[in-house]
């Protein structure tokens, strides 16, 4: 990191230790609060751009801290960003305990734990109407990822998620943006919206 990332950094660590001390102390306004969820936001894209730099090998985790403060702070954005890199962590992790050659316990400690936190902010998220909160939901009833394979329910979460949209002909591209272009996926989907 050069010197004006540090500089940067530490500036916008500084502004969020005040912001956080005065809403902590004092009962803060929806301004104060959104600006401290948008530094949360900044310091979490800073952190990011060092992904792969050796000077800095938890520039990962820095970015996950950083979204995981603002969605504390009740902002559903970086609750579906939390729960979606969560849900991403737990399919590896899923993947190496089926496997067979990486199976531990310990792996699958962490992989309940991070199916278990997963959804608890893709949850929190769609209450506060994200829709790819929701969509993402409904691919894990769907694929069965952290919770017991439910195709209606799921299906019915993705539908609804696209209706709330109102993008039915923008389908396959949302969904190819989430890596899923198989025509049975979309002959399903299709099915399930005429019910």
């Amino acid at each position: 990191m050069g010197w004006f990332k540090r500089l940067k950094v530490k500036r916008l660590q500084k502004q969020l230790r005040v912001l956080s001390t005065a809403r902590l102390n004092h009962t803060s306004s929806t301004e104060a609060l959104q600006k401290e969820i948008g530094l949360y936001f900044i310091l979490a894209k800073l952190y990011e751009s060092l992904l792969g730099k050796k000077k800095h090998p938890f520039a990962r985790e820095q970015a996950l801290a950083c979204y995981r403060a603002a969605a504390a702070l009740d902002d559903a954005p970086a609750q579906f960003i939390v729960g979606q890199k969560l849900l991403e962590e737990a399919r590896m992790r899923e993947e190496l305990q089926g496997s067979g050659l990486f199976a531990s316990d310990a792996n699958a400690t962490y992989l309940k734990m991070l199916y278990h936190d997963a959804h608890g902010f893709l949850l929190a998220a769609e209450k506060h109407q994200h829709i790819k909160a929701k969509r993402v939901r409904g691919l894990c009833h769907i694929n069965g990822w952290g919770v017991p394979v439910d195709k209606n329910l799921g299906f019915d979460l993705v539908v609804a998620s696209i209706e709330q949209e109102n993008s039915w002909d923008r389908v396959q591209k949302i969904f190819a943006e989430l890596g899923i272009n198989q025509s049975s996926f979309f002959s399903e989907l299709f099915q399930h919206r005429k019910k």
